[in-house]
């Protein structure tokens, strides 16, 4: 019996012939895998070019569905449903530029500059972030996914109000957001 296929012919078995099989073997480990983290919980920030050091607070979402920040001007959170420091992702902490007391926590964040290190201390590990961008976003414009979404690399966004107050809106008008990339 012969079978004619796009202009060549193959002879057909004339009977089914079991596939061979070899001894189970384990799998090779898959390099990428390897290369995951799961990361760190932060217990605290350091980001020594602007005299900040805090402990960091674990928050979700509030009732609004929104990113839940920390109740105290002077402290920062890390939005816990996202990823972990460390982890492939954007990390992301917040914390208050100011509030009706003054300054706040990251006051002085758009000081910082490109180059500058940012610490986030785990349990039994310190990481070392360095920040790569920083911008300005009107609130309008902030695009969640870019700063809460996946990247192949661990990254870290802290996040804080900017701009002009406005009193009907009850925020700042902008949003500034710092991006660093891990070094360590």
């Amino acid at each position: 019996m012969k079978t004619e296929t796009i202009g060549f012919e193959v002879e057909a078995p004339s009977e089914r012939v079991a596939p061979a099989v070899k001894s189970a073997v384990q799998p090779t480990e898959n390099p990428i895998n390897a290369a995951l983290s799961k990361g760190i919980s932060p217990q605290t920030i350091r980001i020594p070019s602007i005299g900040v050091e805090a402990p960091v607070q674990h928050l979700g979402v509030n009732e609004k569905g929104e990113m839940a920040v920390p109740d105290e001007i002077n402290e920062v959170s890390w939005f816990e449903p996202g990823y972990n420091p460390g982890q492939n992702g954007r990390a992301v902490i917040a914390g208050h530029v100011d509030g009706v007391e003054g300054p706040a926590i990251f006051w002085d964040l758009a000081d910082v500059q490109a180059g500058d290190i940012i610490e986030v201390a785990g349990e039994d590990e310190t990481l070392t972030f360095e920040i790569y961008k920083l911008e300005s976003i009107p609130l309008a414009l902030a695009d969640v996914s870019e700063v809460f979404g996946y990247t192949s690399s661990p990254e870290l966004v802290l996040i804080t109000c900017s701009g002009t107050y406005n009193r009907e809106w009850g925020t700042r008008e902008e949003r500034l957001v710092v991006y660093a990339k891990l070094i360590n």
